[in-house]
């Protein structure tokens, strides 16, 4: 019998090769005693952290709306860094009070709704106490009590109490659910809508004060008309490195003048002495003032945030 403890798979924890063949599925690994197939089955089947490859039209440019993911036309900033066009983000706001306002009605008519029937209740269950203590009084019976009930909660009344007097135990209504009084109800309760704005990027406070103008430096050699009609990495550059702005060039704003420059510029020049260039006088700069942009990447993992490559992470349960 001690030869069988050193058989595959026989020990209580994950080594690293075995680790590593859960990685690939149990359909596709054969220490696991599957067998290699040509798909690869190992996003349903797998174990660990599962990465997806995203193509460079997976990716948005860095000039284009975060709602539309069309180039802005008038863009903005929030502080976290993601862009919108100033007429789309207006829209989604007006549209998103809208929508929080008529959830918020529906919570006021579930709450008045909950506070009736919790009263009707109350007044039902004392108006059944008095009964009760009226018939005590008149030294009453049970026949006697049901038919002072209206007709159409008498049989229900009925049943109900001989079945709960029958069944003292805490499961009474579970095992007595075709009596009327005693059907489960399937309700839908609603929660409290939060009635702020959120980004839908960043889950944070979109404010309309918030939403910083962001002033791109045209090419010289573009037309204002076509130049949307520009590829993203041929658009804009950066005023004073004069190279162009892209998901490879990732770029950031200076609050105060709302000029866009590169990353680059902001660590080599903005940076030693802290000051805006594009104001009259300069304008004393702080962290904050400096907002980079939120690109996604452009295909290659080496440039591409890794939280947009994960698919999912599933971890291996040991055995006890």
């Amino acid at each position: 019998m001690g030869k069988h403890s050193k058989n595959n798979n026989d020990r209580a924890f994950f080594s690293y090769h075995e680790r590593r063949a859960a990685a690939y599925g149990r359909h596709s690994s054969g220490m696991l005693g599957g067998h290699n197939n040509a798909t690869g089955n190992f996003v349903d089947t797998g174990w660990g952290t599962s990465m997806r490859t995203l193509d460079k039209d997976a990716m948005k440019d860095m000039d284009a709306c975060s709602l539309s993911l069309h180039p802005c036309v008038e863009p903005v900033i929030t502080p976290q860094g993601v862009i919108y066009d100033k007429a789309v983000v207006f829209q989604y706001i007006l549209d998103r009070k809208k929508e929080l306002e008529i959830a918020l009605k529906a919570w006021e008519v579930q709450q008045a709704n909950e506070a009736s029937d919790s009263a009707s209740a109350q007044a039902a269950a004392q108006e059944a106490r008095i009964d009760e203590f009226v018939a005590r009084q008149e030294g009453l019976s049970q026949t006697d009590l049901s038919e002072r009930l209206p007709k159409k909660g008498a049989v229900a009344a009925s049943m109900g109490r001989s079945l709960l007097d029958a069944d003292k135990g805490t499961h009474a209504a579970d095992t007595s659910f075709w009596v009327p009084q005693l059907t489960p109800e399937a309700k839908i309760v609603l929660s409290k809508p939060d009635m702020t704005v959120r980004c839908p990027t960043t889950n944070q406070p979109l404010r309309l004060k918030q939403l910083y103008p962001a002033n791109f430096t045209d090419v010289e050699d573009s037309a204002s008309a076509d130049l949307r009609a520009k590829k993203a990495n041929e658009r804009y550059i950066c005023p004073l490195t004069k190279k162009n702005l892209s998901n490879i060039n990732p770029a950031a704003v200076l609050r105060p003048s709302g000029t866009v420059i590169s990353v680059a510029a902001v660590d080599r020049i903005i940076k030693k002495d802290m000051l805006d260039p594009f104001t009259e006088p300069p304008t004393q700069l702080r962290d904050k003032d400096i907002i980079r942009l939120r690109v996604d990447g452009t295909g290659f993992s080496a440039r591409t945030d890794e939280s947009h490559l994960r698919v999912g992470s599933t971890q291996a349960v040991g055995r006890f």
